[in-house]
């Protein structure tokens, strides 16, 4: 059979070392870059020198998916390139040259605008946006997995940490104690599991495990996907990138979110707003509004409610002469209500959208443990779910600073279950 794999090269050192284990372990490696608008760049100078760098012997092919979803290949030189490279492209085709590997340029930018507008909408419905979970569903293991299939490649492998193991290969011995009942999914052909330093009887989230934004990938896929450094943590990953020689071995990560740094939100947001007002017209040109109290009392005003999330206490913009948290977000009336910690918790959620990884019980409780955020700690819950993908679940204690919008994923042991997008009814 051939061994034909596409590396979601990112520039990185999780990426460029999933690479490296890969061409190890006999596998054609080709590595892909995927690009769009709004990525730092290169200046035109500099990305001619950067293409000038890619060596006769080596091969680098640029694509495009157009507006039709169709893959199209792109002719080019370093002379007549249609747009400045990405800075971490320069990155990543280090790594495509000191491995020897060929590597793609993959442009995005048309359907990744489907991500950035998602983004937008979501802060100005008063929800949380959770955009690398949504991208993880529509672009790398939905569209790249396609574009893999066309480049001829029979898998996908990307740097994420997430551990993934066959049915027949249970050789782990599960925590006692970590659900309330025995309850035994029916296996697909693949799980994904969380990251096993998590600990079940403090559940103290790993700092590294990246399933929870996982959930969504569509179950199809994962017989195809590989995770080369899901088993590895971060030290080791950088200290094998040494060993090897690696050019990025000692590069800083990135941020989470791939098109703009978290201090920097709203700032994006008006950017993009204002370079396309036609396309914004329905969000309110003045989403100022009022703060009110637990009990409906004005006690401040705001210049815009897209500015909360449920739970967040610094940032309000006044001071209230004692520890205040936002609790609900009316993109309505576009009043923030205010109140104490205590005051968010929730032992009910509700969650729509709901993606599977195995045949959970429909219209019928199970026992599980949920997540309703990525650095949020696990707790147990007994859960519904139902054919029309809304989840109901009941946790055996509460949850604070539940945001809609966010995911709320489940796990039956280190298992990824699935979840879906939470939803909040007042």
């Amino acid at each position: 059979m051939t061994r034909n794999v596409l590396v979601a090269m990112s520039g990185g050192v999780d990426s460029g070392t999933s690479a490296a284990l890969l061409l190890n372990a006999d596998w054609n490696v080709r590595g892909l870059f995927m690009r769009h608008a709004y990525q730092a760049t290169l200046s035109w100078e500099e990305t001619r020198d950067v293409l000038t760098k890619v060596p006769a012997s080596n091969e680098f092919d640029l694509y495009r998916v157009d507006q039709n979803g169709e893959l199209a290949r792109l002719s080019w030189t370093a002379e007549n390139f249609p747009f400045c490279l990405p800075r971490d492209f320069a990155s990543a085709l280090d790594v495509a040259n000191f491995l020897n590997v060929p590597l793609v340029l993959l442009d995005l930018s048309i359907p990744f605008n489907a991500i950035v507008e998602n983004f937008i909408e979501e802060y100005y419905a008063a929800r949380t946006p959770n955009p690398c979970a949504l991208c993880n569903r529509l672009i790398k293991f939905g569209l790249l997995w396609r574009v893999a299939q066309e480049l001829g490649a029979t898998s996908l492998a990307t740097g994420h940490y997430v551990r993934k193991e066959s049915v027949g290969n249970w050789s782990r011995q599960f925590a006692p104690g970590v659900v309330d009942s025995n309850e035994e999914f029916s296996n697909p052909p693949e799980w994904l599991l969380r990251d096993p330093s998590e600990n079940f009887f403090t559940r103290s989230p790993s700092p590294k495990d990246q399933s929870y934004f996982l959930y969504g990938a569509p179950r199809s896929v994962l017989p195809y996907i590989q995770f080369p450094v899901g088993e590895m943590e971060k030290p080791k990953v950088r200290e094998l990138a040494k060993r090897i020689g690696l050019p990025v071995a000692t590069k800083k990560d990135s941020q989470e979110i791939c098109f703009v740094p978290d201090d920097e939100r709203l700032a994006f947001i008006k950017r993009v707003r204002d370079a396309n007002p036609e396309r914004w017209s329905a969000l309110p040109s003045d989403s100022s509004g009022e703060f009110l109290s637990l009990d409906g009392k004005k006690i401040g005003e705001h210049h815009g409610y897209e500015k909360y999330t449920i739970g967040q206490r610094k940032g309000l913009g006044m001071g209230f002469g004692e520890r205040i948290f936002v609790q609900r977000v009316d993109p309505v009336t576009h009043a923030v209500t205010l109140g104490p910690y205590e005051a968010l918790g929730r032992s009910v959620i509700r969650a729509t959208h709901a993606n599977w990884h195995a045949d959970v019980p429909m219209n019928q409780e199970f026992r599980c443990q949920i997540k309703i955020r990525y650095r949020n700690e696990s707790c147990t819950a007994t859960v519904v779910a139902n054919e029309l993908g809304e989840i109901v679940v009941r946790t055996d204690s509460p949850r604070f600073a539940v945001a809609p919008g966010q995911a709320l994923v489940c796990y039956w042991r280190d298992r990824l279950l699935g979840g879906g997008k939470i939803e909040i009814d007042d």
